[in-house]
């Protein structure tokens, strides 16, 4: 092996070495090739060139150098502390959340910052260990489990746990032999502990207060709506009745076997001795010449009373009255007991007998289908088909009526370019007018009945409130069964107009055309 010196000067070599005092039997045989050449670096002569590996190595010393030599490798032996005899075998680095095995080195701080050595092939530094291992490129080295909070000496005491720094929301772990403190965090307990250490808001007076007044204000809501519904209620059970005394008032007058209450119940009294018994219950009553005797009691309790309606396929079955006044009768019933119900009536400017071309009677459209509620299922196919014959007896005669027309109309001239269908009239004065009425009925009328209408014929109009829109009327017109004439009709030959004309408002809630705009106006008189 040939030595290079530091100052790079020639040394004469040593002819014979082997009859000296020295004896090297135990010394280490010199390589004969180095794997590795030398780097130009430690000879502080990077610009000398390299050696062949393959040269023969030449030793050039003199004996005093020689002996200098052996003197200070003894020396460094001796100066090199002994290893433990039973040194533990190093544990292996544990395992990392992700399962990745973590490879650390620590740092040697004694050794010189400036002193450049190749690494040892049996080690490995975490720069280096990070870019050869692929099984790191898919973690994210920001995340905190993967911080390190910091570094200590490995040699010095181990700190207690109460001088480590606190860390907020994470969980502290020391990584064995490497004095690596590591965060572990986890998002559920990052949010709890989050919400455990939230300052409280301060309890203000004024929040208590405000949630007694939000308390009080819900309960007297749901006891008012609870009031309403039990009124509601009453009120649908106080009409129910009022049907049913009615019906039965009809009925205990009509001919009966128990002869009770002494009310044309025996079938053995006469009309005239029914009458007596009437007039005696009704002594302050002057009864009309004509009356039906079977009405004789509800005019004896009502004399507005001007007839009786009955439509049995859609369950209605209520008196009619007649007032000077139109708006009498809204919010009262029949015996005059103020109700939202109100009760049917005829409009003022009817008269009863005869019966007028056209008899209109006023309604309210309730919602649980009394009164002219029942009207709605006129609407649809399968509701005219239960009751295409109605029934409205005056208090003087018995009528039977079949339906013809069901339509929508409005009640406000804005709602149809300036123009309401002028349908509660009570007269017309010609057949032709007549006939352009019926005409424009059938025009206007959901379905076609098949039911044929002449301009003789007397008609009845029934109408009350809709909701396809704001003052929506629905109305229903039937003509008076002629004399000799059967009281049925068809349903077969039902069907749908497809072209119904309906109010300008109505399309345009539906966003459609008016196929009708500029079409002529109905006019009566």
């Amino acid at each position: 092996m040939k030595k290079i010196y530091e100052d790079g000067a020639d040394r004469p070599q040593i002819e014979d070495i082997s009859s000296g005092a020295f004896d090297f039997t135990d010394a280490e045989p010199l390589p004969q090739k180095r794997e590795t050449p030398p780097s130009p670096i430690r000879t502080n002569n990077p610009d000398a060139p390299q050696k062949a590996a393959d040269a023969e190595p030449t030793v050039q010393m003199t004996q005093e150098q020689l002996e200098q030599l052996l003197q200070k490798v003894l020396a460094s032996k001796e100066q090199q502390p002994a290893a433990a005899p039973d040194a533990p075998a190093e544990e292996p680095a544990p395992d990392n959340a992700l399962g990745t095995r973590i490879l650390y080195q620590s740092k040697d701080f004694n050794k010189d910052e400036n002193a450049i050595d190749q690494p040892s092939p049996q080690k490995k530094t975490l720069s280096s260990f990070l870019e050869a291992d692929d099984s790191f490129d898919t973690v994210d080295y920001s995340d905190r489990r993967f911080q390190v909070d910091e570094v200590y000496d490995p040699d010095a005491d181990a700190p207690e746990d109460d001088e480590l720094p606190p860390l907020p929301f994470a969980s502290r772990r020391v990584l064995p032999k490497s004095g690596i403190a590591v965060e572990e965090l986890s998002e559920d307990e990052d949010e709890d502990e989050a919400e455990e250490q939230a300052p409280l808001e301060p309890d203000e007076p004024g929040r208590h207060v405000g949630r007694m007044v939000v308390l009080v204000i819900s309960i007297l809501a749901i006891l008012v709506s609870a009031g309403v519904l039990l009124r509601e209620y009453k009120l649908h059970l106080d009409n129910k009745k009022f049907e049913e005394n009615v019906s039965d008032m009809i009925l205990q007058t009509a001919a009966s076997p128990d002869g009770q209450n002494g009310v044309g119940n025996n079938l053995e009294l006469t009309e005239e001795q029914q009458w007596e018994q009437i007039r005696g219950e009704f002594p302050n009553v002057s009864f009309p010449r004509g009356l039906q005797l079977k009405y004789a009691r509800l005019y004896g309790t009502n004399r507005e009373f001007a007839g009786y309606l009955e439509a049995p396929g859609i369950n209605m079955s209520l008196p009619v009255v007649r007032s000077v006044d139109d708006e009498a009768y809204l919010n009262k019933n029949f015996y005059g007991k103020s109700t939202k119900y109100g009760c049917p009536f005829m409009s003022c400017l009817n008269q009863i007998e005869p019966l007028d071309y056209n008899t209109v009677i006023f309604g309210h459209h309730m919602n649980d289908r009394t009164i002219f509620g029942a009207l709605d299922q006129y609407k649809t196919l399968a509701g005219y088909k239960q009751c295409p014959v109605i029934a409205f007896n005056t208090m003087y005669h018995d009528y039977n009526w079949k339906v013809f027309a069901v339509f929508i109309t409005n009640a406000v001239a804005e709602d149809d370019n300036g123009y309401v269908f002028p349908y509660y009239f009570t007269a017309l004065s010609s057949d032709e007018k007549k006939t352009s009425y019926i005409s424009e009925l059938k025009q206007r009328s959901i379905y076609d009945t098949g039911v044929d209408v002449r301009p003789g014929d007397k008609l009845l109009t029934l109408s009350t409130c809709s909701h396809e829109f704001d003052n929506a009327r629905l109305v229903v017109v039937a003509r008076m069964v002629r004399e000799g004439e059967r009281a049925e009709v068809d349903t077969s030959n039902v069907t749908l107009n497809t072209s119904a004309r309906y109010p300008q408002v109505y399309y345009d809630k539906k966003k459609i055309s008016n196929p009708y705009v500029g079409a002529a106006c109905c006019t009566v008189g």
